[in-house]
């Protein structure tokens, strides 16, 4: 008899803990999987026109309509996104983020531009706030900012100033180009005389 009520009360034991358990279990959510509004791509802005930015046209729509399932090949052609400065070298900067981080992608007319589907962007480290092409200290320069920002590639900037580059503002003079910018928030400057590379990355900033 007693060892019947033994057995009983073990049973009532097992049962108790193993309904508790099943109550834990159906208390716990399951993971929910990544949305994927998080991965989504999403054109900030797009904008085109001629190198020396005199006629640019915004092209967000344009390009953000070319958009397909989350990635991007886009040529960068007139008779894609029109003709804002007939008979002038043309380009293409895009900004794009996924998650909320932005990146930025430019290319040059006739050039491919490929933002692919699992690509993630790259935080913006290298910020080019003002560049300036020219004989800097006989004050004939002109301002080449967004052409320099334009050569940025993965917070990296390999740059040789030249007239080929970026005209001539100074004829028969010498020329430098000065960079100022930021890495990581920090103010800085670099110069470089004409002919002569100018290099900023993380290594050397």
């Amino acid at each position: 008899m007693r060892l019947a009520h033994r057995i009983l009360r073990f049973t009532v034991v097992l049962l108790t803990i193993s309904g508790a358990l099943a109550l834990g279990c159906k208390g716990k959510k399951a993971p929910e999987p990544l949305s994927a509004e998080a991965n989504k791509l999403v054109i900030v802005k797009a904008v085109w026109g001629d190198m020396w930015d005199e006629h640019m046209v915004d092209v967000t729509k344009i390009v953000a309509g070319l958009v397909k399932d989350n990635a991007l090949t886009l040529v960068a052609t007139a008779r894609v996104l029109g003709d804002p400065a007939d008979f002038k070298l043309k380009h293409l900067r895009v900004e794009w983020s996924k998650g909320g981080v932005v990146a930025k992608k430019h290319a040059r007319e006739n050039e491919t531009l490929t933002i692919a589907a699992n690509e993630k962007p790259v935080p913006i480290r290298l910020i080019v706030r003002k560049a300036i092409y020219g004989n800097i200290a006989g004050g004939n320069t002109k301002d080449v900012t967004t052409n320099v920002a334009d050569l940025v590639k993965d917070n990296t900037l390999s740059i040789t100033p030249g007239n080929a580059l970026f005209g001539d503002p100074a004829k028969g003079q010498g020329k430098q180009l000065s960079v100022d910018y930021t890495f990581d928030g920090v103010a800085k400057s670099k110069t470089a005389n004409e002919g002569q590379p100018l290099a900023i990355s993380a290594t050397e900033p």
